[in-house]
């Protein structure tokens, strides 16, 4: 009974000491033990995917294709590279391809082998923009014509004739371009494009209001509005109407 008395007196000197109203304990881990060590579990957030499409970098392939019936002798070309009127009106007042914040690093490759393909050919040479100023120094000739721009070359998606290309699946009459383009330099992955006809006219197409494009790549739209030009998507395969707003733009399969 006294030693139940001096237990009883100790414990309340202790929580006077502690100033609380109940017995101090110490956590006592072992067999031995009322008290269990605590455990800590593990969290797991969910994760959210993010919802913006990353735009394409570095050098991607990238084709351009405008349809356009014409006639034996006629030659298509494009001009393009960012918006000068209203994404980067600065580039108004340049006057070099090279040094041009509108211009776009691309390389022209090969489409096919054989004489179809050799105007195309010839004035892929040296072609280095895809730039607002027609031809530029150093680009290649074609006997004694000179290009007006990045050139374009007749395909038709008949197998055996002149003119075949394996990315055409329209028809006949569809002018293409392959390129290698710097994504980078376009504005956040896309681009003006404009075409030019020779023998017809003054031979810039009309300018155009383009429309919701169909397609697999059509699955973002351009983060601007041109008034004048087509709007291509860089890294991916965009066909065009000559002088309507129609419009198709497809991943490479």
């Amino acid at each position: 009974m006294l030693l139940r008395l001096l237990l009883v007196a100790n414990v309340g000197w202790l929580a006077l000491v502690a100033g609380q109203n109940e017995i101090p304990t110490v956590p006592c881990y072992g067999p031995d033990c009322l008290v269990t060590e605590p455990t800590t579990e593990m969290t797991t957030l969910p994760t959210t995917e993010s919802t913006t499409t990353p735009r394409p970098a570095g050098i991607r392939r990238t084709v351009v294709v405008i349809f356009k019936a014409t006639t034996i002798g006629q030659d298509m070309f494009i001009q393009g590279g960012v918006n000068k009127e209203t994404v980067r009106p600065s580039c108004t007042s340049d006057v070099n391809a090279e040094t041009s914040d509108c211009s776009i690093s691309i390389n022209a490759t090969s489409l096919g082998t054989g004489p179809h393909w050799a105007k195309y050919d010839a004035w892929r040479e040296g072609d280095t923009k895809l730039d607002w100023f027609g031809v530029q120094p150093g680009q290649g000739i074609y006997e004694t014509y000179v290009a007006y721009g990045t050139p374009l070359a007749w395909t038709t998606n008949a197998p055996g004739e002149n003119g075949y290309q394996q990315l055409n699946t329209w028809g006949p009459n569809n002018w293409m371009v392959d390129l290698q383009m710097n994504c980078d330099e376009t504005e956040n992955g896309w681009f003006d494009v404009k075409a030019y006809l020779t023998l017809s006219g003054s031979g810039y197409e009309s300018d155009i209001q383009q429309s919701t494009c169909t397609g697999t790549g059509a699955d973002v739209p351009p983060p601007y509005t041109s008034n004048k030009n087509h709007v291509a998507r860089c890294g991916y395969i965009n066909r065009f109407y000559f002088g309507t707003g129609d419009c198709e733009i497809n991943a490479f399969q």
